[in-house]
């Protein structure tokens, strides 16, 4: 499913919200997919800094791990649209792996959300 520009800009404020909660700043989002199906839709993305530069984990949560080589700049999400607007069923800050591998099955989301297209 296509996705206008308001509906792209509401799901990555939804999805950038628990970053901001979890590490006290909130990344710029390059897009690597976003998919949407019916009332799912499925971020992947490399977290940055506001100026495009590589995200800098120092002074969060996970800023020692960060500096060992143990969280990546992968950020991925799995949303769903409520009456409310978006929100973040699972997501997953800096995994090493694909952590959204089972999420099809553990959130019942269609599995095309996370096929690369």
């Amino acid at each position: 499913m296509t996705i206008d520009q308001d509906a792209r800009a509401a799901l990555l404020e939804a999805a950038r919200a628990p970053v901001r909660a979890e590490l006290g700043k909130a990344p710029k989002f390059r897009v690597d997919q976003l998919h949407r199906e019916g009332d799912w839709a499925f971020l992947l993305a490399t977290m940055q800094e506001a100026d495009g530069s590589p995200f800098d984990y120092s002074g969060t949560p996970l800023g020692d791990a960060a500096k060992q080589g143990f969280v990546s700049r992968t950020y991925a999400a799995l949303l769903r649209h409520k009456a409310g607007g978006w929100e973040v069923v699972a997501k997953a800050i800096g995994p090493g792996d694909v952590a959204w591998e089972d999420w099809p099955k553990r959130y019942g989301a269609p599995a095309q959300l996370f096929t690369a297209r």
